[in-house]
């Protein structure tokens, strides 16, 4: 793949004034000098006249970057790439469309996670092979509705790459029009030839090696093992045995100290010997951990070098920031595999290779995933190596000997099996095609299918957990309710169970939060590289309770999630009122976008979180969210009530800004005076920023620790046979563990019991996130106290398809003075029907019709207003005056008729979006705050123009959700065709009260929207 374009190595304003200057990457001009440009002809007819290609290319030969391009130029456009990292993705994505010279997401796009930056005319579109994968199973042969598929790094075998392998070639033999093209530099050719034999009858699978022969660009790269390492470094061959060699064990890939002085010895060496400072260095090690280490050796010489992180929990962004060429520093990158393929950094001249990584595999003592050190293969160790010679000369530092490396095992070993496969094979049940639905067949047809056993206990397992149930005909297992609502959500499996089971208890929306936190990375407090005191005090700023939870990981999450609800009740309900203020000024509708991210980007600075994580955090929220709308578990119609994170409002705080230069305190509130202090390095020291009593989060984390530990337990084997027996027949409850072990010397006068029946106190690790690590050789119980968790044991359940029009009804004022207001209703046929039920004469009603249109017998004494157009008529004026008597309405109805919009989407929540705008505007400046607000529409429209969203982006809160009984009140002409099984689809009232915040911490706005209005009227 061709370098890097200067796109991701131009200066941005903040380091534009650094003393430290850098400078581009290589000119585009030399891709015309890449191996790959030779070829394009032959790859080109290669790709059309087989179904299946193999592309061998070494390293930085340009065929991630330019086959793509060859393609599009051929009109065989849309093309589809696969990489296996997010960073990969958004690196090469950025560079094709620099060189295209268009903007990214137009022509050229990428899809990571929930950031999606393509359109429907994107020609090349990037994608990490999970969002493929969930696409496959989500739409079937629907998601592979391009001209050419690439899947590049195959060599690269995590399960997703795996899996979208085998389905992508399930999908092969029903599309012969469909192309494939698979690449790496170190694939075993043989074998994916193999596997794609029997695509069909007479037809080959083409292997197109890329010849690195044009030196202009290859450059040379020299390998070095420890023997050499030892001489270039002065180390006689004795030391560096004993320090070193020795002891080296292909059944154990632990970091001795030892190893990271060596690191930090050869930098040293190579910047002493090597003149151009530009010429980088590269440093692959395996763990988080690791990195730590080694930045804590380098991070005196700063003077020197320029470090850099690559690793998972670094936003990418912040990643990119490798790619940039520093002239006054030496760079030196710190990486984990991120950084193994598909991407070039720039003038990376030398690599350094601990050759050790982090493998993941389901660990059955601890009942959960967890991680080893491992030696990487020759494989991979490959790709590390063809990390330099791309931009100029390099040489590669392989920490181990050269007989050492010779043992290392050829490949790397395919991540499928080692895992317990519980959410791969859920979500295999769930998908749509009846090709790659079935997980016995799907899964033996893959490269390295795992053993059956393993499918078997996962299947058994979701079966246990009523997530799948085994159909007595056929023999197949199919998903439950349950389970296509876990594999609805973008969590893991463990998460997604969390999740549900707050919803059981009536805090949904918090497990939500706290499901994303366990599973997102970067997370929304700012962790500063190598400071984990500094993080451990920024998170307890946000949360400094030390005993409900146990674990550091939970702590964490606790204190991001009050991180999160800070942010929304702080700076976005700031913003929240800013733009309502902004909604009936002509002269400029809304705020300036530009200014108030950067205003915001300050203040999350100040109070040290990551204003792009908690986007992330939100779009992920909303995401899950929505999902739920879709299905209506029962849970969303069993709870009444404000969500409890709600106090409401009571919530404040005032700003104190310190700044690191003079250390001068100014004292100012959080609004815009505030806010505008950006320019200078400030840091707000009014902490705690989140007390103990604020958004429930004592209740939060109680219920956190006892759903963990629920989750936990569900994994220990028989956990329902542990019942009384094991208590002490002498009445003592701990067992002396020096007893067990054989060596208690105390005898009888021992406090502790000698029973090998007493009950272990409780293990505090295995109940944490962390698990423990003893296994079944723990002294402490692994069985949980049932009475000592409130959670209830039931699977989440559809919602009930019976309707009940007192739902509706009891939300009716029933004062004699009170009215309900029905919005909108066009031809008056929900307020006839509301009539039968609800006296007319405590009904008001608008249309936009004239009054000679419609006559309705059942609504004398109902007042109609005809004549006006919703929603800036009906709820901000009309000539100058308010028709409707606010001062009476105690409930707002509204039934959204959204048909002249078609597939518009944006159209129709715009619709929406002005709705609770004006409405909350109205209710802000009369002070009508006991208003409830009822929207009745389709569950899946509701989820698809995301309305509680824009609900609460103006203060209206989803208190309750209920099925509308059409019967009773009229047939609502508003059907969506569920797209996949067992969603609902049904006409719901979703209630709405107001709660915005209060003057104390925002000052009298309510004041602001009464005047804006009296403005309006007066006109």
């Amino acid at each position: 793949m061709a370098s890097l374009s200067s796109s991701l190595s131009s200066p941005s304003p903040s380091f534009s004034s650094s003393s430290s200057s850098y400078s581009s990457s290589f000119s585009q001009s030399s891709f015309s000098d890449l191996p790959v440009m030779s070829l394009r002809k032959k790859i080109i007819e290669k790709i059309q006249e087989n179904r299946v290609t193999l592309i061998v290319g070494e390293t930085g030969c340009g065929k991630s970057s330019q086959i793509p391009q060859f393609l599009l130029e051929e009109n065989m456009s849309p093309i589809l790439c696969t990489l296996p990292r997010r960073f990969a993705v958004v690196a090469v994505a950025k560079m094709v469309a620099k060189a295209r010279n268009c903007a990214l997401g137009e022509e050229v796009g990428y899809h990571i996670g929930h950031s999606r930056h393509f359109s429907a005319g994107s020609k090349i579109v990037f994608k990490t092979a999970g969002v493929l994968l969930d696409e496959l199973q989500e739409k079937g042969l629907n998601a592979l509705k391009y001209k050419v598929i690439i899947l590049d790094e195959v060599h690269e075998r995590s399960v997703e790459s795996d899996l979208v392998l085998v389905c992508v070639k399930q999908f092969l033999l029903k599309n012969n029009d469909l192309r494939v093209v698979l690449m790496s530099a170190t694939f075993d050719i043989s074998r994916y030839k193999e596997y794609f034999r029997d695509i069909g009858r007479g037809e080959r699978v083409e292997v197109l090696p890329i010849p690195s022969s044009n030196q202009r660009i290859v450059f040379q790269r020299n390998v070095l093992y420890l023997e050499q390492i030892a001489e270039s470094l002065g180390i006689s061959s004795e030391l560096m045995n004993s320090k070193y060699s020795h002891g080296l064990d292909l059944s154990k890939a632990y970091i001795k100290p030892e190893l990271h002085k060596l690191i930090h010895d050869l930098v040293l060496n190579i910047h002493e010997n090597e003149p151009d400072i530009e010429k980088s260095i590269l440093v692959f090690l395996p763990t988080y951990y690791s990195l730590e280490q080694q930045w804590r050796l380098l991070k005196p010489l700063e003077s020197t070098f320029k470090l850099h992180i690559l690793h998972r929990s670094i936003d990418t962004e912040q990643a990119l920031m490798a790619m940039r060429i520093w002239k006054s520093h030496r760079k030196v990158i710190l990486a984990t595999n991120i950084a193994e393929s598909s991407v070039t950094i720039p003038k990376v001249a030398f690599v350094i290779d601990s050759c050790r990584s982090l493998q993941v595999y389901w660990d059955k003592s601890r009942k959960k995933e967890s991680t080893e050190l491992v030696w990487v293969s020759k494989s991979q160790a490959e790709q590390r190596r063809g990390r330099t010679g791309r931009t100029c000369d390099g040489k590669v530092y392989r920490l181990v000997t050269r007989s050492f490396f010779s043992n290392l095992k050829d490949h790397e070993s395919p991540t499928i099996l080692k895992l317990s496969l519980r959410i791969q094979v859920l979500s295999i049940c769930c998908a749509r095609s009846k090709a790659i639905n079935d997980p016995k067949i799907l899964l033996q047809k893959a490269l390295d299918p795992p053993d059956p056993r393993v499918v078997e206990d996962a299947l058994n397992l979701l079966v246990q957990m009523h997530a799948l149930e085994k159909t007595p005909q056929r023999g197949r297992f199919e998903p439950t309710f349950y389970g296509r609502l876990i594999a609805s959500f973008s969590l893991s499996f463990d998460t997604s169970i969390l999740v549900l089971k707050f919803g059981d208890i009536g805090m949904l929306r918090e497990g939500i939060l706290l499901g994303i936190m366990m599973d997102t990375q970067p997370l929304p407090i700012i962790h500063p590289f190598g400071e984990d005191e500094l993080f451990a005090k920024y998170v307890g700023c946000f949360y400094g309770d030390r005993t409900i939870l146990t674990g550091r990981k939970e702590i964490e999450f606790m204190g991001n999630f009050c991180a999160f609800e800070f942010w929304q009740h702080i700076f976005k309900d700031k913003y929240r009122l800013e733009h309502l203020k902004q909604v009936l000024k002509t002269d400029n509708k809304y705020p300036a976008i530009q200014l108030m991210h950067k205003l915001e980007e300050d203040w999350c600075s100040f109070h040290n979180i990551s204003q792009s994580s908690l986007y992330q955090v939100s779009e992920i929220y909303d995401d899950i969210l929505n999902s739920v709308h879709c299905f209506r578990p029962k849970f969303l119609s069993s709870f009444r009530s404000l969500p409890p994170y709600y106090d409401p409002y009571e919530f404040k705080h005032t700003c104190q800004f310190k700044s690191e230069s003079n250390a001068v305190i100014d004292v100012v509130t959080s609004d815009e005076e505030g806010l505008e202090l950006s320019n200078e390095t400030k840091k707000c020291v009014a902490v705690p920023y989140v007390t103990l009593n604020h958004f429930h989060s004592n209740d939060v984390a109680k219920m956190f620790a006892a759903i963990i530990k629920e989750t936990r337990a569900q994994y220990t084997e028989d956990a329902s046979s542990h019942q009384l027996e094991d208590f002490d027949v002498n009445g003592k409850s701990s067992p002396c563990v020096y007893f067990i072990q054989g060596s208690c010397n105390r005898g009888s006068k021992c406090s502790f019991s000698h029973s090998f029946q007493a009950k272990k106190p409780q293990c505090k690790f295995f109940f944490s996130l962390q698990g423990c690590r003893n296994g079944e050789s723990c002294l402490f119980s692994h069985d949980m106290d049932r009475s000592a968790v409130s959670i209830s044991p039931n699977v989440c359940l559809p919602e009930d398809n019976d309707v009940d029009a007192a739902s509706l009804l009891n939300l009716f004022p029933k004062s004699t003075n009170r009215s309900i207001l029905i919005l909108d209703d066009t031809d008056l046929h929900f307020s006839s029907r509301l009539a039968c039920n609800y006296p007319p004469s405590k009904m008001i009603s608008t249309t936009c019709l004239s009054e000679s249109t419609v006559t309705e017998p059942s609504l004398t004494g109902a007042r109609i207003l005809w004549g006006l157009n919703h929603p800036y008529q009906t709820i901000i004026a009309k000539s100058g005056q308010t028709l409707i008597p606010w001062n009476e309405v105690q409930c707002v109805l509204w039934f959204p008729c959204l048909d002249s919009y078609g597939e518009n989407l944006d159209g129709q929540k715009r619709v929406l979006q002005n709705f609770f705008e004006y409405l909350s505007i109205r209710i802000l400046a009369d002070d009508l705050h006991e208003v409830q607000v009822i929207i009745t529409m389709n569950n899946i429209r509701f989820s698809q123009l995301q309305v509680e969203r824009l609900g609460r982006d103006c203060f209206f809160i989803l208190t309750e959700s209920f099925a509308f009984d059409e019967t009773s009140f009229g047939a609502l002409y508003d059907g969506v065709s569920p797209r996949r099984p067992m969603l609902i689809s049904r006409p719901v009232s979703y209630v709405f009260s107001l709660h915005p915040p209060t003057e104390k911490l925002f000052g009298d706005y309510a004041a602001t929207f009464k005047n804006y209005l009296l403005k309006i009227q007066n006109n």
